[in-house]
């Protein structure tokens, strides 16, 4: 593959047959011949994505970074959870009819983004048509409502919810967050005088109060039933102090009935920029999270594996052959309160 210089995204609005149109930028690899397109959707505005697209570009790759439906650029009205394998199985099937596959498609996104693609993958399935993910990657995955909403032992994640739904839950693009006086206030009135009240209408609107309501009356996931017949190759990546670690894990152990890949290591909900720096460093010095999701694209490990990453074994691959019994022993506490708010 020759290397090419890297332009600016190309603007790529698709409409879906509702009518909606999803607004998305398209990032061309910077080699003559992709070795494949990488589909993100997101609710976190697709403009922020650059960086996150120009890794994937680095490694070879087309890159598409669509704003999902009611954000940002994006029309439609705005659900969490509600659309996204639909719209996300349209985009892609839009893709493949315009030519603008280049080579096999590859489903990522990290939190509420890992949902999106997951959702799309499961869809393009069920649908039965010819256009498959060729693999899925979902980092520290926001599964569903009520798994972002408590703990494993069924405790409300009340601080972190209430941070998230404020932020990016009620309108098109997302609010400064509440500071952390107004936060805990809000807590304390949801803990003292119900949930209701974390998230009044006069400020967030007349929809706001049956979506808060839709988010703690959701069921849990049986995601044995929902995934467990998926073929598509999926990888996990999770870690020791994301506040899903639980759900990744039993993402991992669900889907294709446990034919996954699953990674992790001593960081939180954001990744590699939650280690601290001689961590980060040892990570960088052995290519990054991005080497070993190449190398699972790259078919380089046969599926299931599990790794754990050991930033003291910087002299050999620190990468460590690690088992989900002892893992999933670990993932069962909730994460502390400081620890909760999520992107």
């Amino acid at each position: 593959m020759n290397p090419r210089s890297r332009t600016s995204p190309q603007r790529l609005n698709i409409a879906l047959g509702d009518g909606t149109v999803l607004a998305g930028d398209h990032h061309r690899s910077v080699h003559d011949t992709a070795r494949g397109t990488v589909l993100i959707r997101t609710p976190y505005d697709r403009r922020q994505y650059r960086a996150q697209a120009g890794a994937w570009q680095a490694q070879g790759h087309d890159v598409l970074v669509q704003d999902v439906r009611g954000r940002y650029g994006s029309t439609g009205t705005w659900r969490p959870y509600a659309t996204e394998g639909q719209d996300g199985a349209e985009t892609a099937r839009f893709l493949e009819r315009e030519g603008l596959l280049n080579g096999p498609l590859f489903l990522a996104g990290a939190s509420y983004d890992a949902h999106c693609a997951l959702e799309t993958a499961r869809r393009l399935e069920i649908d039965g048509n010819q256009l498959r993910a060729a693999a899925v990657v979902a980092l520290v995955p926001a599964l569903g409502l009520f798994e972002t909403a408590r703990n494993p032992d069924g405790s409300p994640r009340l601080r972190d919810r209430i941070g998230w739904w404020h932020m990016h839950g009620f309108a098109a693009e997302s609010r400064a967050p509440l500071a952390s006086p107004d936060l805990e206030r809000r807590c304390h009135e949801a803990r003292e005088r119900g949930l209701a009240h974390a998230m009044p209408e006069k400020i967030y609107g007349a929809d706001a109060p049956g979506q808060w309501d839709r988010l703690w009356k959701a069921p849990k996931l049986d995601l044995g039933t929902r995934y467990g017949n998926c073929q598509t190759a999926l990888l996990v990546v999770s870690g020791h102090r994301d506040f899903f670690a639980h759900e990744a894990l039993e993402l991992a152990e669900a889907w294709a009935t446990g034919n996954s890949g699953f990674l992790t290591g001593p960081w939180g909900h954001r990744l590699t920029a939650d280690l601290e720096p001689g961590s980060a460093s040892s990570l960088r010095r052995h290519g990054g999270l991005m080497a070993r999701i190449q190398e699972f694209l790259d078919r380089s490990e046969v599926l299931p594996f599990t790794r754990e990453f050991n930033p003291f074994r910087d002299d050999i691959d620190p990468w460590e052959p690690s088992d989900r019994t002892r893992l999933r022993a670990t993932t069962n506490s909730p994460v502390p309160a400081e620890c909760e708010l999520s992107p």
